[in-house]
């Protein structure tokens, strides 16, 4: 440890020469004068202004007023990047954006003990493997987790029983019944689609897909290894276009939103699959009494989606995947060297298990620590949630068993994932159509067994590099 933060410390000496990200703007331009300003979710700023406010009166000596803003933490990354200077001194992101806030010196590492110490002891596994970031070959912490989320299911309870809920096959028999669709998605992109993509077996875990495993967040570093083309995977794009063609199965949201195929007095759809994010949205479409909550459901692989294939077999059953992530705060590296301790010091404390169960409870922010679920089950026992409210919260701690924090640990790696075209080419392969590229007639045939994996093959090229390539392998599966 003393190495490490040795290490670190050498790094932050280093960095405090670096001009990128020195000048004014909100931070004080380097400048120490007397505030420390901290960036969270619009939704949590008045949490976080109290708790501060809180803080600095149990602690006369900190030293330093704190301002908290509420920021879009969606889109904050890309703020921070185009201006350094402007940005507060410890702000919110997601765990994928770490890497790239890092690499493009905008962000200083973790080198308190207690607070790493703290990090180490609270935070689970799959969460410690995405807060770090490499530099001239040395890894240094820099994100601190706070806040974690996954997606889950909202359903209609009045029209689908508990049970029903649980799998795919029960949702449609319940939409079948209603003379509806069973689910949608609030969007076709490549966050909200991993459903599928992650979908991992019941039995053991297990999937055959890869993304960007052992990437490296150094700027021009390894993009690790992806693989989108296991027969697991061609088995369940194959299930997912049976259940879109059915008239009871999948649809995508109408041109009016998912919130309008959902409500309670349109029955357009009876459940969809999404975040923390859309609970309000979604308990206005249902109402509270009809508002149901539970994990993504399980689907079993049928013969026609596992003919010609080795390595499924009809019965395999398997549930919807997610992208479980954290939140994390971060010290900006054109924040003053003087604030510094004093920033780590107020993270501990915002990060803290006490605050992050007060966030559960008063903005409902689920806590990223480990254990937690226990805390959140207790509070339902006590009466301080809502049902809906628990399962909101024990949904997402159950999704993230099911899940991985999104490995895009460079600004490249997310853009390659998102915006290269890869969601479009998996949304025609679900809906049987050309797929969105240039050339190669072929690809207007989707339904076949070699037309799947040439999807499948052209969305995992995309992923490691960027583009579509100039030709397909004489077979495949061939690594991209």
């Amino acid at each position: 440890m003393k190495k490490f933060l040795a290490l670190m410390l050498v790094f932050v000496l280093a960095a405090s020469m670096l001009t990128g990200c020195s000048g004014g703007g909100s931070s004080s331009g380097g400048k120490d004068d007397g505030v420390i300003r901290v960036w969270v979710g619009e939704e949590s700023a008045e949490f976080y202004q109290k708790v501060c406010d809180e803080y600095i009166e149990a602690h006369p000596d900190f030293g330093y007023k704190i301002e908290v803003k509420g920021m879009d933490t969606g889109s904050v990354a890309g703020t921070i990047t185009n201006d350094p200077t402007a940005a507060a001194d410890i702000y919110t992101v997601a765990h994928d954006n770490i890497g790239k806030l890092a690499s493009t010196q905008c962000a200083k590492p973790i080198t308190d003990e207690a607070l790493v110490n703290q990090v180490v002891a609270d935070n689970p596994a799959s969460f410690q493997k995405v807060i770090y970031s490499t530099l001239d070959g040395n890894q240094y912490l820099y994100g601190v987790p706070y806040i974690s989320q996954a997606l889950f299911m909202y359903y209609n309870k009045a029209l689908v029983s508990e049970e029903e809920a649980k799998t795919f096959e029960g949702l449609q028999a319940a939409a079948a019944r209603e003379n509806t669709k069973a689910i949608t998605v609030t969007g076709d992109d490549g966050f909200n689609m991993c459903f599928a993509l992650l979908a991992t077996s019941v039995v053991d875990h297990g999937t055959s897909v890869k993304i960007y495993e052992g990437a490296e967040s150094v700027s021009g570093g390894s993009k690790g290894v992806s693989n989108c083309q296991g027969d697991d995977t061609v088995a369940i794009v194959r299930w997912l276009q049976e259940y879109a063609a059915d008239p009871n199965g999948f649809k995508w949201a109408s041109p009016d939103g998912w919130e309008a195929d959902l409500d309670k007095d349109n029955k357009g759809v009876l459940a969809v699959i999404g975040g923390a994010w859309h609970y309000n949205t979604a308990k206005a479409a249902l109402g509270e009494s009809n508002l149901g909550i539970t994990m993504i459901p399980t689907f079993t692989l049928t013969e026609a989606a596992c003919e010609g294939l080795t390595g499924v077999s009809a019965g395999d059953v398997y549930r919807g995947g997610t992208f479980a992530d954290c939140k994390c705060f971060m010290i900006n590296a054109n924040s003053a060297a003087s604030k510094y301790a004093k920033e780590q010091e107020l993270i501990a404390y915002m990060a803290s298990k006490e605050i992050q169960n007060r966030s559960y409870l008063e903005c409902l922010n689920v806590p990223a620590y480990v254990g937690a679920a226990s805390y959140i089950e207790q509070c339902y026992k006590d009466g301080k949630v809502t049902e809906s409210q628990f399962n909101l919260a024990a949904m997402q701690v159950s999704m993230a068993e099911w899940g991985i924090p999104q490995p895009f640990i460079t600004g490249t790696l997310n853009t390659y994932y998102y915006s290269k075209n890869g969601p479009a080419i998996f949304r025609a392969m679900i809906d049987k159509t050309a797929y969105p590229t240039t050339g190669d007639q072929i690809l207007t045939e989707t339904e076949s067994l070699e037309s799947i994996r040439k999807g499948l093959y052209l969305i995992e090229y995309i992923w490691m590099h960027g583009v579509t390539p100039d030709s397909f392998p004489a077979s495949l599966p061939e690594k991209a």
